[in-house]
């Protein structure tokens, strides 16, 4: 692993990685077309009491056993997958753990919502990266994702202790919001070019995060994940990992799911062994 120095950045936690670590190794994820996904995850439309619709995909695991407890990932998609096709979301770095060698190893249960088109996770300003939570009003997408996680929680058997949530871009802020907002629910997220509220970093303190950025990123600054990483060492927090590309811009997103090991840390995240 290639260490360098990054002043803005606690060194005593970081994981800095260049590009070629992830992606080219013969145990890295494969990429599939989006019908290789969408044939093995059920599309559905989730409607609320209010009529209020999300369209979502289901991935249950290969001869899915109510008897046995499996773990949940809540994926959230970035900006360019929001419409009403149930299709777009179905990117490698939102669906890629359908994969079957994932699979095998490692069955699980994957929930990924598709939010409406010219509508947000987290209705922030991309370019700002941190912001208030409080400032902020929860928007009427991730109200619906925060009700079908409640119904699919209850229809199916998950175990409960091993719920992670990971997105990207727009679906990193999502991530970072939805651990902050529900801090008792997950047992690891991975949020990827996003961004939080680092003054509510307290909440989840003994969370364990992997988080991936680009340096040259200019969609969403490097300071929207640096600022919570910041904050949550010095919250005590010595769960966290983060990654960030060496001259990469905002494309992280399409490199961090790659990473095999990414799928072994985040599967032997467990809320009763913390």
């Amino acid at each position: 692993m290639k260490l360098k120095v990054l002043n803005k950045v606690l060194l005593s936690f970081i994981i800095l990685e260049s590009f070629c670590t992830y992606g080219q190794s013969s145990d890295s994820l494969k990429a599939y077309e989006k019908d290789y996904y969408a044939q093995k995850a059920e599309s559905h439309i989730f409607v609320n009491e209010n009529n209020e619709k999300l369209p979502y995909r289901l991935f249950l695991p290969e001869n899915y056993n109510q008897n046995i407890k499996y773990p949940l990932i809540l994926s959230f998609h970035g900006a360019g997958e929001r419409g009403d096709d149930n299709l777009k979301q179905l990117e490698p770095w939102v669906a890629a753990w359908i994969d079957g060698k994932v699979q095998k190893e490692n069955p699980c249960i994957i929930i990924m919502p598709q939010c409406p088109q010219d509508m947000q996770w987290v209705n922030v300003p991309w370019s700002k990266g941190s912001y208030s939570i409080s400032e902020v009003p929860a928007t009427q997408p991730m109200k619906l994702v925060k009700e079908l996680f409640d119904q699919v929680l209850g229809e199916y058997a998950i175990d409960k202790n091993r719920i992670y949530v990971m997105g990207v871009s727009m679906g990193g802020y999502a991530t970072w919001n939805f651990v902050l907002n529900y801090p008792d629910i997950p047992a690891a997220a991975i949020p990827v070019c996003g961004a939080g509220d680092p003054s509510l970093a307290y909440k989840i303190a003994s969370i364990p995060i992997w988080a991936f950025h680009g340096d040259r990123d200019e969609v969403v600054p490097l300071s929207g994940t640096t600022d919570m990483i910041d904050k949550l060492k010095q919250m005590g927090n010595n769960q966290i990992r983060l990654t960030i590309f060496e001259n990469v811009g905002h494309e992280a997103y399409d490199m961090a799911w790659k990473n095999s090991e990414l799928v072994s840390w985040v599967f032997k995240q467990n809320k009763l062994k913390r």
